[in-house]
């Protein structure tokens, strides 16, 4: 009888928790498509995770991240753990990831990034 209690409490755990949540969409600027990206609420980008970006960026870029700035940036849901950008041959988790569209700059060039929550990933989008 206790496991029949305890199968019936986890097939009713595993299918509410596999369950959509609802949020508000609207789509977002900067060569991405409403099916891409979700926007959530308005927000700022925090500083810690800013210096983050800007010292990947001035990595990736071999400038120094003094030099950067961020021009806008926007709190965003994107539709998988590879950001929306995943390549041909990369395999991404299928599961909205909350993270930043990031708009930075050298005074010359301008590049839009993301990147989830913690910085952990920081992926090009686009160049201007």
């Amino acid at each position: 009888m206790l496991q029949i209690v305890l199968m019936a409490a986890l097939v009713l755990l595993l299918t509410t928790s596999c369950m959509p949540v609802d949020r508000p969409s609207a789509s977002i600027s900067n060569n991405s498509s409403p099916e891409e990206a979700v926007n959530m609420p308005e927000e700022s980008l925090p500083p810690e995770l800013q210096q983050v970006i800007l010292k990947a960026i001035g990595s990736e870029k071999n400038v120094s991240p003094d030099s950067l700035r961020v021009v806008n940036s926007e709190a965003v849901d994107w539709p998988d753990a590879c950001l929306g950008l995943s390549g041909p041959d990369e395999f991404c988790a299928q599961m909205i990831t909350p993270g930043w569209a990031v708009r930075v700059t050298d005074g010359q060039q301008s590049w839009q990034y993301r990147t989830d929550l913690d910085g952990i990933q920081v992926k090009q989008a686009t160049s201007d």
